[in-house]
């Protein structure tokens, strides 16, 4: 007797033609389409040609795992060993028989992720070896530090995870988790930066920072009755910049502050002793930085050049604020 046939399932998704496969896919959430992507070489293929380029965040939590966001969705992660380990309920494993190095490849190529996004918080444990052995040759694009910690194993990780990366195109801090503002300068923020954004420093001195592009929020600190940069600390960088004593590849920089806790009348006082032209109130510039604090909602309340004395380069001052908010802004046109 003929042995019977296998069933036949009522819907097999490869038996669609490949457009249709590739609309249905592209309504499946992130983890469904990793999973699917594992089937085989076609299945990646076909989640690889719809071309989506999440947000890829890797957060170093985990003794034997990392955990990695994927857009606004897939919170999953990437085992670091072989054995089966406690899961954290919130995320969903996706080596799927793969090593570490393997499945972030495997994830990387799928959604045409090149550089890395890495966010660092008094939770990160992951092992520094191990961290290289899953990332190396990814280019870093952002690393992330927002949360600080009193404890010195935390604080030691944190520093040797900031030595030990290589340098990314852009640097946020938001917690200094060295002991003092000489060890910040010398280990991190004399390296070079596309971009350097300092949440709230306790001190910093302009000159010692090496980025084409600053943001610096200010905020009184306790025990404090001044803010790390005044008017006098700006206008000093502006000086050295007209001299071409500043980092050669400046750009811009941008200061966020209380209008309670700066100078009064801080406007002149940053023009104090410069030589300036004032624009005119719709003075615009192909050159002009945006984004939602360069302009939009912000009020500017003045505009002026100046000129690098070496070679007639222009830059710009410009003053806004909105509520009890103030800008002030320095760029290079």
């Amino acid at each position: 007797m003929a042995e019977s046939a296998r069933p036949k399932p009522d819907f097999r998704l490869m038996d669609l033609n490949y457009w249709c496969r590739r609309q249905m896919i592209s309504h499946w959430d992130i983890k469904k389409q990793i999973a699917f992507s594992h089937c085989s070489k076609e299945s990646f293929k076909l989640v690889k040609s719809l071309n989506q380029k999440p947000i890829i965040t890797i957060k170093l939590d985990g003794w034997q795992w990392i955990t990695v966001d994927v857009g606004n969705v897939g919170t999953c992660l990437i085992k670091l060993v072989d054995h089966e380990i406690a899961i954290p309920g919130y995320a969903t494993p996706i080596n799927f028989g793969l090593d570490a190095r393997d499945a972030f490849v495997h994830l990387c190529e799928l959604y045409h992720h090149k550089e890395l996004t890495i966010r660092l918080n008094r939770d990160s444990i992951t092992p520094l070896d191990a961290v290289q052995a899953v990332i190396d040759g990814f280019p870093i694009e952002k690393i992330i530090y927002s949360d600080g910690t009193n404890r010195e194993d935390e604080k030691n990780y944190i520093k040797n995870m900031l030595e030990f990366l290589p340098t990314p195109k852009m640097l946020l801090l938001s917690v200094n988790p060295y002991d003092s503002y000489q060890e910040l300068r010398g280990s991190v923020l004399q390296s070079e930066f596309e971009t350097l954004v300092l949440q709230y420093p306790e001190q910093i001195d302009l000159l010692d920072l090496k980025a084409m592009n600053i943001e610096i929020n200010l905020r009184m600190q306790p025990l404090q009755r001044t803010l790390p940069l005044n008017t006098q600390q700006f206008r000093g960088f502006i000086r050295k910049w007209i001299r071409s004593e500043a980092y050669p590849k400046f750009k811009t920089i941008i200061i966020h502050a209380n209008s309670r806790e700066v100078d009064e009348n801080f406007q002149e006082r940053i023009l104090d002793g410069l030589l300036y032209q004032q624009l005119p109130n719709d003075w615009t510039c192909e050159n002009v930085p945006h984004g939602r604090f360069w302009g939009e909602i912000f009020q500017t309340s003045g505009s002026f050049e100046v000129q690098r004395e070496v070679d007639g380069q222009k830059a710009v001052i410009s003053f806004a604020s909105f509520g009890k908010a103030v800008l002030w802004k320095f760029f290079v046109v």
